[in-house]
């Protein structure tokens, strides 16, 4: 029996996963779900808009729970998430790596852009004011742990802008295709 197939698309917070998912979503017909939203689900808590975590180790136990249960076999799925979180401190945290091997991706898309972009992204969406020097940082760390994700799963993985959908659309199409 073939494994269910996992688009992880990750990134910081405000970089465009959400607006990319449903493009895709609508393009390729593949099922998209929000980390966050599969968290809040099985911890049966409204999602709140602080984009800090109190207990990010038990949240990403929750996230597996929740794939574990709602992802079907043979079929692919759009999971957009990061690979770093704010912990309670405001401190850049990676979240663990058992966490990627119990979502079990099939490849991984990482969303980048620049730090400006991102500022006034979550500045229109949530009314919040945030570090610009802690958003370079915060997507800096991203970029690193992906990599090293992706080369311990050794899944394929592709780095690039929002703007760049044909390179992102040819990535998804030569996974879905085979």
């Amino acid at each position: 029996m073939m494994k269910r197939q996992i688009i992880f698309i990750g990134g910081v917070h405000g970089v465009g996963k959400t607006t990319l998912c449903k493009k895709i979503e609508s393009t390729f017909n593949i099922e998209h779900f929000s980390a966050s939203n599969l968290i809040a689900e099985e911890k049966a808590e409204e999602n709140l808009r602080n984009k800090q975590v109190e207990n990010i180790t038990g949240n990403q136990d929750f996230l597996v729970t929740a794939i574990n249960k709602y992802f079907k076999s043979e079929t692919w799925y759009l999971l957009d998430g990061h690979f770093c979180l704010l912990n309670k401190n405001n401190e850049i945290t990676k979240i663990p790596y058992s966490t990627y091997e119990g979502i079990c991706p099939s490849a991984i898309i990482l969303l980048v852009d620049e730090p400006e972009n991102i500022y006034t992204r979550l500045n229109l969406r949530d009314s919040i004011k945030h570090d610009l020097s802690l958003l370079l940082s915060f997507q800096e760390q991203e970029i690193d742990y992906a990599d090293y994700i992706k080369d311990k799963l050794n899944i394929p993985y592709i780095m690039c802008n929002i703007s760049e959908e044909e390179k992102i659309y040819t990535f998804i199409e030569d996974l879905v295709s085979l």
